[in-house]
């Protein structure tokens, strides 16, 4: 993140943060941080991917789960920062850092330690107890005047404004272009630039890249940094991180994979030899075809055979410690081995490439939902505002009681072929996924996997999952059913209750949607 789009956007997120109350922070993979926010009746999730390479922040209304259980640094955060008021807010732009005072507004006393969390987007979060009379200071940054330019790119280590993005861009224009590129910046407001590629998002600006840095990229533009800054967060921060975990969980898959292919490779290094073997028999026919011809205690290197039923005329070599008699009777005995080999590799063959399958077919299901949505889905509005969090990868295929199909969006659906099935979905899916369920009675749970925060479903994938929850439900015969919507966090299993049983605490959508039984063929992963 650019230093010039980080004075954006801390100088529209300060005024948001200042009196919010800081509720909780959270940690949804290793260098990332989440803060939620309450402030002016809403809540808000700070989102912070802090590192040497592509850090980023963005700030977003939806709800990005935890992910894993919180390291000691984070609960050291927590013991002195949750639950606190933000009092005051400090941004150093070109050290791309924010500080937050964290307890009372009030005027302190000399001496007094007052506490602040500095998010820094290179090192990360950290807290520090600094006097009233210390307290960090916004910078006072330096711009090149137009008879300076030229000398401060020569030495832009002396100038903090002249950051890397915005130099590779000065190197693109023209004297004058500079000049009014850095009025620009150094004045500040005007638009924000979003650059879209075939895959998604690719780049956000605080200037308009030049032609040369572009490329082929599609360039939106708007005033509103924060909606801007959230979908570019999306896709640069969440989907990659969605992409990681899945990843990460078929990892044992993927190496369990290449074992076998490399097993497979040293079968078809012996399935040669052995072929070799059995090629002796052509040998050993011709030998036992011209026995006659050599006296029985003959020993020799080789022999000559004529022209005959088993090939052409040519030199047979054999070992010199057997008769011609033993060397014909081993390379018969050779051919069986061989023979036998063939058949035992055949089934080990079959054995592995059966493994082979079942493992792409397992990793497959566990990637599932990981890259659902591209850039087509990510451009289709949501309904309803839905959005949700990062996606968690399916531990390693699916069990036998849960069906997978796959939306004509891209979309992972999960449904449970019977009670214990439905209970099994609910605990592959994710607080943020999309849980859908026939109206009034009884039915099968269907659950649509979402990758990242603020993913949006198109209608069509809406339509089709809970064409899926209709065919398996009461409504299977009607020829319209109606579907009730729910994140999953808001589905809960019922104590005491049969499997599948749940309370749902808010549905946010009720649709009709048409009952086609059609969907549970084409829909197939493959079909």
């Amino acid at each position: 993140m650019d230093a010039h789009l980080f004075r954006r956007f801390c100088d529209t997120l300060l005024p948001l943060l200042t009196g919010a109350r800081l509720e909780k922070l959270q940690e949804p993979a290793p260098g990332m941080l989440t803060l939620t926010f309450y402030g002016a009746g809403r809540k808000h999730q700070l989102c912070l991917r802090f590192g040497r390479k592509e850090p980023f922040c963005f700030l977003t209304g939806n709800r990005i789960s935890a992910g894993h259980a919180p390291t000691a640094q984070l609960m050291r955060l927590r013991k002195y920062a949750a639950d606190r008021r933000t009092a005051a807010c400090v941004a150093q732009y070109w050290q791309r850092r924010l500080w937050l005072l964290l307890g009372n507004p009030a005027p302190a006393e000399a001496g007094t330690m007052l506490t602040w969390l500095l998010l820094d987007l290179r090192e990360g979060p950290s807290l520090h107890f600094l006097d009233a009379q210390a307290e960090p200071e916004a910078e006072d940054a330096r711009w090149p005047a137009p008879a300076e330019l030229a000398q401060a790119r020569r030495d832009w280590r002396q100038w903090p404004v002249l950051t890397p993005a915005l130099r590779r861009s000065l190197e693109h224009l023209e004297e004058p272009e500079q000049w009014a590129l850095l009025e620009d910046l150094r004045a500040g407001g005007g638009d924000v630039f979003l650059y879209r590629g075939a895959s998604g998002i690719r780049a956000i600006s605080a200037w308009p890249l030049p032609p040369a840095l572009r490329g082929e990229l599609r360039e939106e533009s708007g005033p509103d940094v924060l909606p801007l800054l959230e979908q570019a967060g999306q896709s640069l921060v969440l989907e990659r991180l969605a992409r990681d975990q899945a990843t990460a969980a078929a990892q044992p898959l993927t190496r369990r994979g290449r074992k076998l292919e490399r097993l497979l490779d040293k079968l078809r290094e012996e399935e040669a030899r052995l072929k070799g073997m059995c090629a002796a028999q052509a040998d050993a026919l011709t030998l036992r075809e011209n026995l006659w011809r050599w006296p029985p205690e003959l020993r020799a290197p080789g022999v000559s055979v004529p022209e005959g039923e088993h090939g052409p005329a040519r030199e047979i070599r054999l070992d010199p410690r057997y008769t011609v008699r033993e060397a014909m009777e081993r390379l018969f005995h050779t051919v069986r081995r061989g023979r036998r080999g063939l058949e035992h590799l055949a089934l080990r063959r079959a054995a592995l490439e059966a493994e082979a399958a079942a493992l792409e077919r397992a990793r497959r299901e566990s990637m599932a939902g990981a890259a659902a949505g591209n850039a087509k889905n990510a451009a289709a509005p949501g309904p309803q505002g839905m959005a949700g969090t990062t996606g968690v990868a399916l531990p390693g295929g699916l069990p036998k009681n849960v069906q997978l199909f796959i939306s004509e969006d891209g979309f992972a659906l999960l449904r449970g072929r019977d009670a214990k099935g439905n209970l099994a979905a609910r605990k592959l899916a994710a607080p943020h996924d999309i849980w859908l369920h026939a109206d009034n009675g009884p039915g099968s749970h269907v659950i649509i996997r979402r990758a990242h925060g603020g993913q949006p479903v198109p209608e069509r994938t809406l339509d089709q999952a809970g064409g899926l929850a209709a065919c398996k439900s009461w409504q299977r015969d009607a020829a319209k059913a109606r579907i009730l919507y729910a994140e999953v966090r808001h589905v809960k299993a019922l104590r005491n209750a049969p499997a599948g049983t749940v309370r749902v605490d808010k549905v946010f959508a009720s649709r009709e949607v048409p009952v086609d039984h059609d969907l549970e063929i084409r829909l197939l992963p493959g079909a």
